[in-house]
């Protein structure tokens, strides 16, 4: 178990969890995963794995699909099997196609995806209603800080910080409003959804919305790092597969079912950084400096 994640939620339930490695967990092979739990027989599974390379599927859509769609389809069928909740992680990427539109989506609104991922991740959220007792979460922009400090390309606040050791002034994209979410906060959301046995859609981010380019910002301002960020549009940063413009995804259904909505994502973030500066503390690295 290696992804943010899944690890984050097997940290947090503890010796209860069964993470399955990942020559178990194989989607490209979906019923050596559904005969792995069918044997261990679950209460839930939650299924956090999938094709996350946004780009590279526009030029692989088979096989892409083969991961984030077929695989569904079949561990729904295991959990049906063995009557355990299918948990199925999804994207804000769903939506997109509505380019005028400036106020979050509930879990009722028409989906619109723009990308091959968007496409297969939304028909794996319908591949997993074929599971009895099935819960889709949406989410957004996820990233934590992990025990292993900074990788690069692991998620785009430790992508930033580690570009920031190399580059004065940073190009970010400023025109796509999102949810940058904090691990810890979305995988405890996750958790409590699922012992108070809902069922359904769910949008499970942080609390209000910024741009790549703001949450850039507020992350060097809270690493007191002096690099400039430039804001640049999506067409100034052009990518094999279309991003939305906004992908903001409304949070009441989630508050008023738990009763409360999870942090403001400015709190997430710097949560995000005095979790770094403990690692770095730890290691006897240089502590950054924190501002409220």
């Amino acid at each position: 178990m290696t992804g943010q994640l899944g690890s984050e939620i097997c940290r947090m339930l503890g010796p209860i969890a069964v993470p399955l490695p990942r020559r178990v967990a194989d989607l490209n092979q979906p019923s050596v995963v559904a005969t792995a739990i069918e044997q261990l027989r679950p209460d839930a599974v939650i299924n956090c794995a999938g094709w996350t390379a946004v780009d590279d599927a526009e030029a692989a859509p088979t096989e892409c699909h083969a991961i984030n769609t077929l695989a569904v389809g079949e561990i729904a069928k295991a959990c049906n099997n063995i009557d355990a909740t299918l948990v199925q992680m999804s994207t804000d990427y769903v939506f997109g196609a509505d380019k005028n539109r400036s106020n979050p989506f509930s879990e009722t609104d028409t989906p619109g995806p723009l990308s091959v991922y968007g496409f297969s991740k939304l028909a794996g959220e319908e591949a997993a209603t074929t599971a009895n007792r099935h819960l889709v979460i949406r989410t957004s922009g996820l990233y934590s800080a992990g025990e292993a400090g900074i990788v690069r390309g692991r998620n785009f606040a430790d992508t930033m910080l580690s570009l920031a050791n190399d580059h004065d002034v940073l190009r970010v994209v400023g025109d796509q409003q999102c949810t940058p979410s904090y691990v810890p906060h979305v995988a405890k959301g996750v958790l409590e959804l699922l012992m108070l046995g809902r069922r359904g859609i769910f949008h499970v981010v942080n609390n209000n919305s910024t741009t790549w380019h703001g949450f850039a910002n507020e992350l060097f301002r809270l690493a007191e790092k002096t690099n400039s960020v430039a804001k640049i549009t999506t067409d100034e940063y052009p990518t094999a597969a279309e991003r939305p413009l906004y992908s903001v995804l409304a949070t009441e259904k989630f508050g008023s079912t738990t009763g409360s909505p999870l942090p403001d994502w400015k709190v997430g973030l710097r949560e995000y950084v005095q979790a770094r500066n403990a690692q770095n503390v730890g290691s006897g690295e240089t502590k950054c400096t924190q501002y409220s």
